[in-house]
């Protein structure tokens, strides 16, 4: 996660180093893991809030990246949370993610503002499964 290419400019970098170092397993939390002999090479998160499901993390190791991991992955979520009961799931996405999430069929929702952690807007997307 602190590694990620989608986090290029210092502020990002520096946000999402911070993140990482702060980020703990919350036990309400739904985690997934893709692994391969070559080790880790995503993960994603699911939380559920007084508002409804969101995809919290999304991250592909950098190496792995153009080869299909990250639509397989994103496809496991989709199952994963219609078998939780999702009508839907929020994404308030990396602005360099965006493009990710439009293509895997995820619809613009709105932006998110920006906020002392993250000082920057985002799109966010939903996700019906």
């Amino acid at each position: 996660m602190a590694q990620s290419n989608g986090y290029a400019r210092p502020e990002e970098k520096a946000m999402i180093q911070t993140f990482a170092r702060d980020w703990w397993f919350n036990g309400d939390d739904q985690v997934w893991v893709l692994d391969d002999a070559a080790g880790l090479a995503g993960f994603y998160a699911l939380i559920h809030d007084d508002i409804g499901w969101e995809l919290d993390l999304f991250f592909m190791a950098n190496d792995r990246q153009g080869r299909g991991l990250g639509r397989a992955l994103f496809g496991d979520m989709v199952e994963r949370a219609r078998g939780l009961g999702a009508g839907e799931v929020r994404i308030r996405a990396n602005p360099s993610a965006a493009a990710f999430y439009a293509r895997m069929g995820a619809q613009p929702s709105g932006v998110y503002p920006s906020s002392d952690k993250v000082s920057w807007p985002r799109p966010i997307y939903l996700v019906r499964p």
